[in-house]
């Protein structure tokens, strides 16, 4: 599929409950049937409610509002993986896109393909202390399980654009 192009900034807020706002300033690279894409060269600037700094790899992330999840290639010379935020579905103004993180993350690693869900922990901890309800809970769950499986399989257009344009950085 075709990516449509539309360049400039846009702000993606991440939301992590009780943690607060994340966000990271990156570059809209374009849109295309599976989302918005967004990329973040070495430097792109990101704070967080405890830190703040510049992001040492490249990064490209896939959002649409209609999935509760965003994918985000990261380019770790020691570990380039595709990792999957769980989330409530994203919400966009144009030049902020924002999405509350439901915690588990399903991650393929290259180039072993090895796939596995982390950070069980967190969500565990989450459900426990009423930081996502029961129904985020299932929809967290039942994401992660269908997003491993789609990283196993590995047949899905989008993952190989993501890798591509991570390579064109």
């Amino acid at each position: 599929m075709t990516i449509e192009a539309a360049a400039g900034t846009v702000r993606l807020e991440k939301i992590k409950r009780p943690g607060g706002v994340f966000w990271f300033d990156l570059q809209r690279v374009g849109q295309d049937d599976d989302g918005t894409w967004l990329r973040g060269p070495v430097g792109s600037p990101w704070v967080a409610p405890h830190d703040c700094g510049t992001l040492p790899m490249p990064v490209v992330v896939l959002l649409a509002e209609d999935r509760p999840w965003a994918a985000w290639w990261v380019g770790d010379p020691a570990d380039q993986r595709l990792e999957i935020d769980v989330c409530l579905p994203p919400t966009t103004t144009g030049a902020c896109w924002r999405y509350v993180d439901l915690e588990l993350d399903p991650v393929l690693h290259r180039p072993s393909g090895r796939v596995e869900i982390e950070d069980w922990d967190e969500y565990e901890e989450a459900a426990l202390n009423g930081w996502m309800n029961a129904d985020e809970a299932g929809l967290a769950q039942a994401t992660a399980e269908h997003c491993a499986e789609v990283l196993r399989r590995g047949a899905e257009p989008w993952i190989q654009r993501g890798w591509q344009m991570l390579r064109d950085m």
